[in-house]
């Protein structure tokens, strides 16, 4: 892994109401961003009436299906892997569809693993299982070494994951089959991971939507403490702004997109830890941009390398005007609500989700299996107080 490189351009102070805090790239992000969000895929086999990129929520597919993007290139996957391995970065495999319907992802999850970079996979489970052919791919990344997977699960019981996850098309079975089925595929995850004994991380996620209301935390104690999962992320309510119809009433959490402000002066962290890159190989400046507006700004990573891009010159503008408190005056920064809700802050995130599922991963090791397993703990930094 390369040596940090200080850059003082990027350093800077920004006045919080009562104290003066620290902002900069992160540490281990000097030359190279500590996550790529890969775009793996449009199509999905769920039909999520919440999800942005469901039709009627918006067009998003339906603009990679006519230009022959639906999936991620494996030659270019592989040239961002190498790249990613050099640093020991994350390549988060997600997107506006199930990633793995990909034909070639657990060989890309391979080759990646095989590279040194470091795998975050994003899934409904869908496709690990239970047949035998589906179990193969959950047994082969978890044997590559896949460092976490994230079931996007948003329920804990049948009629209610029948509702916000129902299958692409309707229902034709049961919502306790459906939901039997699902949840199958989380406990074969974790049964095969304590088998193979290997540091796969085995995490669920749930959105903060109305439809979960008094049943959030019984969700979370489910998952937790029946299924044995490491983590349970609470993922707050995204409308991703003018990129979807999705109206902002549907959130569990009101409150945040009440009287958002109009201005912003503490950054938002995304451009100073992860890119986003598509199928087409566009390059974004963060994930709420998920039509990739902003790349018109980026070169395009089928001709240009991830580093030369995370150290170009519009990336470093754009960190230049938030930590000068004047990320409210870009596009598409402007028009952010999850930005000035506080819901991209400095505080949390996928760090804070890599280090506690980490603590549960090798207490759950050590205790089962008397075994001690060897994992990417990250060092967990808040923003630095002046």
């Amino acid at each position: 892994m390369h040596g940090a490189v200080e850059d003082k351009q990027t350093l800077s102070m920004v006045e919080a109401p009562q104290e003066q805090k620290e902002y900069g790239l992160r540490p281990g992000a000097e030359e190279f961003p500590l996550m790529i969000v890969m775009s793996i895929i449009y199509p999905c086999n769920f039909g999520c009436p919440m999800c942005p990129y469901t039709d009627g929520n918006s067009e998003i597919r339906k603009f990679y299906r006519e230009r022959e993007g639906d999936l991620f290139p494996v030659a270019l996957w592989k040239s961002i892997a190498d790249e990613a391995g050099e640093y020991g970065a994350w390549l988060r495999c997600t997107g506006g569809g199930e990633p793995m319907l990909h034909p070639h992802l657990v060989e890309m999850i391979e080759y990646a693993k095989q590279r040194g970079a470091r795998v975050w996979l994003n899934t409904n489970g869908s496709m690990f299982g239970p047949s035998p052919k589906h179990r193969e791919k959950l047994e082969r990344v978890i044997r590559a070494g896949i460092d976490l997977i994230e079931f996007s699960m948003d329920a804990a019981d049948a009629d209610l994951y029948a509702k916000l996850r129902p299958p692409r098309g309707g229902m034709s079975k049961s919502p306790k089959e459906w939901w039997d089925r699902q949840v199958s595929n989380v406990t074969a995850a974790l049964e095969m991971r304590k088998r193979m004994v290997a540091p796969t991380r085995v995490v669920v996620s749930i959105i903060r939507q109305e439809e979960i209301e008094g049943k959030l935390e019984e969700a979370i104690d489910f998952w937790l403490h029946k299924i044995g999962v490491d983590e349970v992320i609470t993922r707050k309510f995204l409308t991703w702004d003018d990129n979807t119809n999705i109206p902002q009433g549907k959130a569990l959490d009101k409150h945040l997109y009440a009287d958002l402000p109009t201005e912003k002066k503490q950054p938002c962290v995304w451009p100073f830890e992860r890119l986003n890159v598509d199928t087409l190989g566009r390059i974004s400046l963060c994930g709420q941009d998920i039509s990739f507006r902003s790349s018109e700004f980026f070169p395009s990573a089928n001709e240009v390398s991830i580093k030369e891009i995370w150290r170009g010159e519009m990336f470093d503008w754009y960190r230049k005007m938030h930590l000068e408190g004047r990320g409210a005056e870009c596009f598409p920064c402007r028009g952010c609500s999850a930005w000035f809700a506080g819901i991209r802050d400095w505080e949390h995130g996928w760090l804070k989700v890599l280090q506690k599922s980490g603590d549960h991963l090798k207490q759950v090791m050590s205790e089962d299996l008397g075994v001690e397993v060897q994992i990417y703990e990250p060092t967990v930094q808040s923003v630095n107080a002046g």
